[in-house]
């Protein structure tokens, strides 16, 4: 700026010239100098250009991220298709797997021969109080333990012996009167324990504390107890249970307070 008012003047000095018109040609010569650098409509232009190619740029940087999202878009889809395709294909093979076990496991016959001839001998009434254990080799099976009568003994080697695979019996079965005693004695005792159990759900009964007996599945209650329809309502609770014949409640005793 300050060297062109120098040019000016000097181009002044070699004219020779001096006054007003001189003072208002460099005063018009250093405005229109000023205004190429202080020019608000060429400061907006250049400001315009500057955003304009910073426009130009960032489209040029966001354009291939932008075409590299839009390819990727397209393999969203695919990627979500073979995932399920992927999932339903390890699913059928599941089920492929459990049917394969299920027929694998119904080839196979899960049973024994000891256990199929105790589950005949369990059948017949006549048999089945008593513990009858079975050995069984090839194709013969041997019978252990006690009955009461012959008739016994020989119904389980008949019944053995119809047992599939079965061609010969050992029956080593021992003949003992008493066993039905025991075994009725033994049916008396769990009889006892279950009315004793269904006693102890009755906070009044409970409460009452009664002796509790069984003979051939007949309970005995004694006691006291101040009510007699307490009584009753034991009564009512061994008959429940079962295997119980009847319920004798003749040495309960009603007694009054005090």
């Amino acid at each position: 700026m300050e060297r062109n008012v120098r040019d000016v003047n000097r181009f002044q000095l070699l004219r020779g010239g001096s006054g007003q018109s001189s003072v208002i040609l460099t005063l018009c010569v250093c405005a229109v100098l000023a205004g190429q650098f202080t020019n608000p409509m060429f400061a907006q232009s250049d400001q315009r250009s500057m955003d304009s190619k910073r426009s130009l740029k960032s489209q040029k940087e966001l354009s291939p991220a932008h075409s590299s999202a839009q390819e990727l878009q397209p393999a969203q889809p695919k990627t979500q298709i073979s995932k399920s395709e992927e999932s339903k294909a390890k699913k059928d093979d599941g089920e492929e797997g459990t049917e394969r076990e299920k027929e694998g496991t119904g080839k196979k016959a899960v049973s024994s021969l000891i256990l199929t001839v105790k589950l005949a001998l369990l059948e017949d009434p006549r048999l089945f109080p008593y513990e009858i254990e079975v050995e069984a080799g090839s194709d013969e099976v041997t019978l252990t333990g006690k009955v009461s009568a012959e008739t016994e003994k020989a119904a389980a080697a008949k019944i053995a012996s119809t047992v599939p695979t079965v061609k010969s019996v050992s029956n080593k079965l021992e003949v003992v009167k008493e066993v039905s005693e025991l075994i009725a004695h033994k049916q008396d005792d769990m009889i006892t324990r279950l009315v004793r159990d269904r006693f102890a759900q009755s906070a009044t009964v409970k409460a009452a504390n009664f002796d509790v007996k069984t003979e051939q599945g007949v309970v005995s209650l004694s006691g006291a107890v101040r009510f007699q329809v307490i009584v009753l309502e034991a009564a009512e609770a061994a008959r429940q249970v079962p295997g119980v014949k009847a319920v004798k409640t003749d040495k309960v005793r009603i007694e009054s307070e005090g």
